[in-house]
């Protein structure tokens, strides 16, 4: 685990590297518009020990202007013997973390927000967005019919988005360019 959070946070600091000068800042968003959106990813066996890998990252955007909230990586705390099934814990671990910042949120802003996660598991996307057969692991079941509970209940929304434009990537694989999570702040 800490080699893999020393590789993530190596990655980070190259990324801000790159950018010198540079400055981080929030912009103002418009209250009625904002939403929350979840870039998730995942990988099988890429840790030492053949442990498998999982992140998220969560914005919060009006359509117009975005802002990082948050994001997390590290190893997947559960045995996922394919990648649909750290794909699926990714997503649920993501949506998770958006729905607690959304109860946040709801408070200030006197709404609840909508939340869109996005994965670039197709696999993922279709089980959740349509009725299929179950898979055979009891956690994938019950991570599956939590995120259907969700998307069924229009508190969150579950899309595919290409490896390339997912800001998650650069969480859980080498030698991704930090490009894609900085054009996803401009």
């Amino acid at each position: 685990k800490q080699w893999y959070q020393r590789r993530v946070r190596g990655t980070l600091r190259k990324m801000v590297r790159s950018l010198v000068p540079c400055e981080i800042t929030f912009r103002q968003l418009d209250r009625m518009q904002v939403q929350l959106v979840v870039y998730t990813d995942a990988s099988l066996g890429n840790l030492p020990e053949h442990k498998s890998g999982a992140g998220f990252v969560v914005y919060m955007t009006d359509g117009t202007n975005t802002n990082l909230i948050g994001y997390s990586c590290g190893k997947v705390k559960r045995v996922v013997k394919s990648v649909f099934s750290a794909e699926l814990y990714s997503v649920s671990e993501g949506l998770n973390f958006a729905i607690l910042i959304r109860s946040f949120l709801s408070e200030i802003l006197d709404r609840l927000l909508p939340i869109t996660v996005w994965t670039d598991s197709r696999q993922v996307v279709d089980a959740v967005n349509t009725v299929s057969s179950l898979p055979r692991d009891k956690a994938n079941i019950l991570e599956l019919r939590e995120i259907q509970d969700y998307v069924e209940k229009d508190v969150a929304d579950v899309r595919w988005v290409p490896s390339k434009e997912n800001p998650a990537d650069i969480l859980t694989k080498k030698g991704v360019s930090p490009e894609c999570i900085l054009q996803s702040l401009r």
